[in-house]
């Protein structure tokens, strides 16, 4: 069954938390622009090359700024020159750091917060900060006037949904707050152009008040969105399914779909009861001593499958219990957490949730006979030949050094003996793999084998 954002169908699951992040195609530039920086080996960390792009980028012949720097067009990203021309007057500015004299003498970590510091005084930092901003007012702007249920759209005077800002940032944003639904905590926001966009999460609460359809479509005309979590919830009101059920599946199997079998984990809670006085009375003539409570595992059974730091896991407890109801006391909730580690997870997954449950483990075919994958994609190692040449020759200096020692100044072997005995058998051409995949030649290799 095909289904779409104007012909929606029922979903016996429902979303319980979604989390989707966003930008201005100015700050995606920047951050693709960091990313084939850092490829390059041109910069030691991915943060390191954006924060240098936000300030390079500010810096032309007609621009003028807090930090007063002049940059040759002709300087490419993979110069310390550029470091030096953009940083040098910050550098000497600050107690802190007065005592480097160049910004590749400062410690990577405390580069990192030096870097940070020289991008908020940019008007670049500034303004990508006001377009980011100005996206999150219309993102409220369109959650109040279309992507609110019918329920929660108010008048015009009073809104459903607001924020109020934080103090602090939060998840490494710089700047968050508290997004909430008819006064209630219904999530966050957080966001900054040093983070490179937006970030916002809807809880449970604030789940319950969107039109998922039509937050579907909005997010689809939006630029650079991307789910990066996703929950989705079952509830079986009578506990047809019981936590037991579901361990029993985990044995047999049904949370399997490859060769790695799951972590997992089962946790019971409860109260400590008296026993009776009869029965506390056998207890001390049999044992010597009183036995005074039976742990009584009342509380209800929560099972745990799967890890989330894989992007994936599934959770079943009775709900009923943990909430006290008297009118569904055996109410049993399966959940699913998807997070984009290693996935993409489709806008389209929000219009079919009982899809996506169903095709996560075997255990949720029960759902439906439709199936939606979130796949795994699979993880490149991401080499670069200078990087990977420098830690090798690190751990060989930690590793071999003392031998070499021994080898020079207690056989008193000649440099180039050395080399022959460590290298005895081994072609010019023959280096690491890791330094092959990286496309590093070496010198003179045609040569050698013409």
């Amino acid at each position: 069954m095909n289904q779409n954002a104007k012909n929606p169908v029922q979903n016996l699951t429902k979303i319980d938390y979604l989390t989707v992040v966003f930008c201005p195609n100015e700050v995606a530039r920047l951050r693709f622009d960091a990313k084939l920086a850092f490829g390059n080996g041109d910069f030691s960390s991915y943060k390191e090359a954006y924060n240098a792009m936000l300030c390079a980028e500010m810096f032309d012949q007609n621009a003028t700024d807090d930090l007063e720097v002049d940059i040759n067009e002709a300087v490419s990203f993979n110069s310390d020159l550029l470091y030096d021309e953009l940083f040098e007057s910050n550098l000497a500015g600050s107690s802190k750091y007065r005592q480097y004299n160049s910004i590749t003498e400062i410690p990577e970590e405390e580069r990192k917060h030096f870097l940070k510091n020289v991008v908020r005084k940019t008007k670049r930092y500034k303004t990508l900060t006001s377009l980011i901003e100005g996206d999150i007012s219309h993102f409220m702007h369109l959650l109040n006037t279309e992507v609110a249920t019918k329920a929660d759209r108010l008048t015009s005077d009073t809104l459903s949904w607001s924020y109020r800002n934080n103090n602090g940032g939060m998840f490494t944003y710089e700047k968050s707050a508290t997004l909430y639904r008819h006064d209630v905590n219904s999530g966050v926001i957080a966001w900054g152009a040093n983070n490179g966009g937006v970030m916002i999460s809807f809880s449970g609460t604030g789940c319950a008040g969107l039109d998922i359809p039509k937050l579907h479509s909005m997010l689809k005309k939006m630029p650079n969105v991307k789910i990066t979590r996703l929950d989705i919830a079952y509830d079986d009101y009578e506990g047809n399914r019981t936590v037991l059920d579901y361990f029993q599946n985990l044995e047999e199997g049904a949370f399997c779909k490859t060769n790695q079998a799951p972590s997992w984990s089962f946790i019971q809670t409860g109260e400590l009861q008296k026993i009776s006085t009869e029965e506390q009375a056998e207890w001390r003539k049999k044992h010597g001593w009183q036995k005074r409570y039976d742990c009584v595992a009342n509380g209800g059974n929560t099972l745990y499958v799967g890890s989330r730091k894989n992007g994936k896991m599934a959770r079943m407890y009775e709900k009923g219990k943990q909430m006290q109801s008297e009118s569904q006391p055996n109410w049993v909730r399966a959940e699913l957490e998807l997070r984009s580690i290693d996935r993409v997870i489709s806008l389209d997954a929000l219009l079919n949730t009982d899809a996506v449950f169903a095709a996560a483990y075997p255990a949720f075919a029960f759902i439906t006979a439709e199936r939606l994958e979130i796949r795994t994609t699979s993880r490149q190692k991401k080499h670069n030949g200078a990087l990977v040449a420098e830690r090798l020759e690190r751990y060989c200096i930690q590793s071999y050094s003392k031998f070499v020692n021994y080898l020079r100044h207690i056989q008193e072997l000649s440099s180039d003996e050395i080399i022959e005995r460590l290298t005895k058998g081994l072609n010019p051409w023959d280096i690491p793999d890791s330094i092959n995949q990286a496309c590093i030649t070496p010198p003179n290799q045609m040569e050698l084998t013409t």
